[in-house]
């Protein structure tokens, strides 16, 4: 029973990640067409300091590093699923 309800509130959590998860996709993307660049071209430009103060090259960094976040948290979050899963 209480393995179940944790499995629940982990589920709901990995919903709502995948969520953030595609917003962000979804702003990367729209930078990624209104500057002509993939994100790994974006990141190499900016960290070497070639593409200035703009306030999106600071949003597209900081929507990058949210989206890797989101990622790493929401595989630590599906391998203790498939964990507890198994102790159903």
């Amino acid at each position: 029973m209480a393995v179940g309800i944790v499995v629940d509130a982990l589920a709901r959590e990995a919903r709502l990640l995948r969520a953030k998860l595609r917003m962000y996709e979804t702003r990367i993307s729209r930078l990624e067409e209104k500057y002509g660049m993939s994100s790994s071209v974006f990141l190499e430009k900016f960290e070497r300091g070639e593409l200035g103060d703009d306030e999106d090259y600071f949003l597209w960094w900081s929507y990058l590093r949210a989206r890797r976040v989101i990622e790493e948290r929401l595989r630590e979050l599906e391998k203790e699923l498939q964990r507890l899963q198994r102790l159903r």
